[in-house]
């Protein structure tokens, strides 16, 4: 299936690893220029490089703090003189702090604040114009299935990822007619170092293995395993192409089966 990609412009943060990677890495494949981006430069470079290797297409790698306005500006315009105009956003971040109401702070609420919606409103503010004005535009958030199921020990990212789901979809009725959609992914579990470093801080706090945390976690879907990052990075590809036109303001949930909604 020809997806209709080659030669559109990407940015993906968080890309360095893990789920980021396996989206820019995808898109590469496809034929897309991509932009990549993560706090640590040496490790964004080092990604770009591989990926570009893989792939053939321009791969950009900069660094940049998501947390940090300036930094999202610098990226936005880097990425635009080393490839141009902007087709595609991918707005992949880490994960906030994750306590339950009675032990979550000011703290945690701002540092979860700053690094899943803050991001996703700025970048988008600064692409989503010219995508308007040229008539195309995908812009793909990485939620999480704690935003359609909330989970008690989490509700700093259960409360922030119901909120991103809203807002694509207040960003996606507003500019469908001009040829731009706005989705969000909301992965399961998947084997990526950070659910891996996740699992050993729930293991300290609640006095257990890792080894059984990650089963219990894995368990958690109906699949009985982790997902595959590059399964991810193929829906990211699929949502970016000239074939999901007609898809926009929605959620596609990756978990193996674990949210029971339908």
């Amino acid at each position: 299936m020809d997806l209709g990609l080659v030669g559109k412009n990407a940015i993906v943060t968080g890309a360095s690893y893990g789920i980021g990677y396996a989206c820019a890495k995808t898109l590469a494949e496809e034929g897309v220029n991509v932009a990549i981006c993560s706090r640590n430069a040496d490790k964004i470079r080092s990604s770009a490089e591989r990926i570009a290797s893989m792939s053939g297409g321009k791969v950009v790698g900069f660094a940049a703090d998501l947390t940090n306005e300036n930094d999202l500006m610098r990226l936005v315009q880097e990425s635009k003189g080393s490839l141009g105009n902007i087709d595609i956003l991918v707005v992949s971040t880490g994960h906030p702090p994750t306590y339950a109401f009675s032990i979550a702070t000011d703290e945690h609420w701002k540092h979860g604040t700053d690094l899943v919606l803050r991001p996703a409103i700025l970048l988008t503010r600064l692409v989503l114009s010219e995508m308007c004005a040229r008539k195309f535009g995908r812009i793909i958030f990485i939620g999480s299935i704690f935003g359609l199921e909330p989970e008690m020990t989490s509700v700093v990212q259960s409360t922030l990822r119901t909120g991103l789901n809203a807002m694509a979809k207040c960003i996606a009725t507003e500019v469908a007619a001009d040829g731009v959609t706005v989705n969000v992914i909301c992965p399961g579990y998947f084997d990526t170092p950070l659910v891996r470093e996740l699992a050993q801080q729930y293991a300290t706090s609640q006095n257990v293995s890792v080894e059984k945390v990650l089963n219990d976690w894995a368990e958690y879907a109906p699949v009985k395993r982790f997902g595959k990052p590059d399964d991810l990075g193929a829906m990211v590809a699929f949502l970016a192409s000239t074939k999901a036109e007609f898809i926009t303001g929605t959620t596609v949930t990756m978990d193996g089966g674990a949210v029971r909604r339908y």
